[in-house]
């Protein structure tokens, strides 16, 4: 989390201003262990982000009287057993705030996916952290999803949703959606693209419906390329970068 989101979150829980300086230095702290910040370094931040507008050399006595940091030559540094404890303090500000997930080298990179639908970078951000974090079954069921998604807004841009709808305009499920999109008279996706759909779809299905099935890292290491293929074409298709 960025400097300035987490002081914005900061001030919405009840710390003293030695206590904020410290929290201030965990974040640091998570960054590059050990790292000392001085008492004018701390305060100066406070001030900057909001906080508050601190006395450094009192600031400095105040941080030392909770014994939670301790003064080296460039400043005060954590004591290893503080860190838990200001984690612990900072827990309602991190209460439903995403995971870590690497969107450049991620299983879809975040080039294919940025700036098109908010919807659709949700889903692909998903996609990402489930794959990073090895819930492969929940990357699978998303790519699903996302394929799906993108599927029905090529038909919609072509205004041509009727195609893959029910009377009541109701979309089908997505075996009928995908036949008709590699029909000849479909899409117009590309040999690889229409090959790579129904493993997809098997691969999400599975997942989803079959129970003694349990998705690994190499099933979906092996369509990767026709997958980021799969969902580059379909964006394009669709139009929806911006």
């Amino acid at each position: 989390m960025e400097l300035e989101e987490f002081c914005i979150r900061l001030n919405q829980i009840n710390l003293s201003n030695a206590e904020r300086a410290l929290a201030i230095l965990w974040l640091y702290d998570c960054e590059t262990p050990n790292v000392q910040m001085t008492a004018n370094q701390l305060a100066r931040t406070i001030y900057k982000t909001g906080l508050g507008n601190p006395n450094p050399s009192k600031l400095g006595d105040l941080i030392a009287q909770t014994k939670l940091a301790l003064k080296g030559k460039s400043g005060f540094h954590l004591k290893p057993t503080a860190r838990n404890m200001i984690k612990d303090w900072l827990k309602p500000i991190f209460e439903g705030s995403l995971a870590d997930v690497d969107l450049e080298h991620g299983y879809l990179p975040e080039a294919i996916w940025k700036n098109t639908r908010g919807y659709v970078e949700k889903i692909a951000l998903q996609v990402n952290g489930c794959f990073q974090y090895g819930f492969y079954d929940g990357a699978s069921v998303l790519l699903r999803r996302l394929v799906e998604t993108l599927l029905i807004e090529c038909y919609e841009h072509e205004n041509v949703q009727v195609r893959i709808s029910d009377s009541d305009g109701n979309y089908f499920m997505l075996s009928k959606i995908i036949a008709d999109a590699v029909d000849k008279n479909g899409l117009s996706l590309g040999r690889e693209t229409k090959n790579v759909l129904h493993d997809l779809k098997a691969i999400g299905d599975r997942a989803a419906h079959n129970r003694r099935y349990n998705a690994v890292r190499a099933d979906l290491e092996r369509i990767q390329l026709g997958v980021r293929l799969v969902v580059d074409e379909l964006i394009q298709l669709a139009e929806l970068r911006r």
